[in-house]
């Protein structure tokens, strides 16, 4: 099928983990499928420790998965959503270089700062400054790509001497996408990061978060049309309204921050955020084992609505 040409990209948050059964080559499947159909970016969740009441307490590693779909893919963009700041920057800035290298520059690096505590006690992270964590985390990586050696005194990490080679693809290094919607989280996303990429926001909360960076990049000096703006959004898409809301009620889906519907109603919810500033719409399938009915119909139904 040729590629769809919209003037929004669209990401698939992959299945990554919470089923009871799950076979990477599913994942495998997924990805090629969705390049084939014009997808722009694939992305996957991250936690080390997951709380058995949300479901089965299977996460494939984020970052070892991108490296496996990378040697099947050409093209499509690889990310996480999002990675937490659970491990030591200099390993996360030599993970990721080396991925840059094996995708040949495909890597988003979205990153968060969690909210599941046991996770950050096993990992030995203080949960109440896990957003100073990340903070020092974004400057390490950022000067171990960029920089022939990194000394850093901060209060979490301190290094002497230390480097990243080979340097990353990408120049000057990968995109950093930050999630989240705590007045904290933008002004470190306009001051560090590149983009932003919240976890089902209600249009009315997405749109106030546009805002919100825009503001803070006026006062920082920063040039808001360069920030990425993406939206991950749980969705269920059926050929009808009907069967896709009926299927969503059995699941606990909300409408307000999930995207529910037919073609036509999915193609009008994405132009709203769209309108809003979105420039990438994250798409996460549900039910689970049925993503890639959900893809096809993706392109073959909603990609032709949105052409320019």
């Amino acid at each position: 099928m040729p590629r769809a040409m919209v003037e929004v990209r669209f990401g698939i948050h992959l299945p990554s983990g919470g089923f009871r059964k799950q076979a990477f080559s599913r994942l495998r499947d997924l990805v090629v499928e969705a390049e084939g159909l014009g997808f722009a970016s694939v992305w996957v969740p991250d936690h080390l420790i997951y709380p058995e009441a949300l479901g089965p307490p299977n996460i494939y590693e984020p970052l070892v998965s991108l490296a496996a779909l990378s040697s099947v893919t050409q093209r499509i963009l690889l990310g996480t959503a999002v990675l937490l700041p659970l491990r030591h920057p200099l390993a996360v800035a030599n993970m990721v270089s080396t991925l840059d290298h094996a995708s040949g520059g495909r890597v988003m690096l979205g990153m968060g700062v969690g909210w599941f505590r046991p996770e950050f006690d096993a990992c030995g992270v203080p949960f109440n400054r896990r957003g100073r964590v990340q903070e020092e985390t974004i400057r390490l990586l950022k000067a171990l790509w960029t920089k022939p050696t990194v000394d850093f005194e901060g209060k979490y990490f301190k290094l002497r001497g230390a480097y990243v080679n080979p340097k990353p693809i990408q120049k000057p290094h990968p995109p950093i996408w930050l999630g989240g919607a705590a007045s904290q989280t933008f002004h470190r996303l306009v001051r560090l990061g590149d983009g932003w990429i919240p976890w089902c926001p209600s249009l009315e909360a997405f749109g106030e978060g546009v805002k919100t960076i825009r503001r803070f990049a006026e006062d920082l000096g920063r040039d808001f049309s360069k920030l990425q703006l993406a939206p991950d959004i749980l969705t269920c898409i059926k050929p009808t309204y009907a069967s896709a809301r009926e299927e969503a009620l059995r699941l606990g889906m909300d409408e307000g921050t999930s995207i529910i519907g037919d073609p036509s109603r999915v193609a009008e919810r994405v132009k709203q955020y769209v309108s809003l500033g979105a420039t990438h719409i994250i798409l996460g399938f549900r039910p689970p084992g049925r993503e890639l009915e959900a893809i096809r119909l993706v392109a073959e139904e909603v990609f032709p609505r949105l052409k320019p």
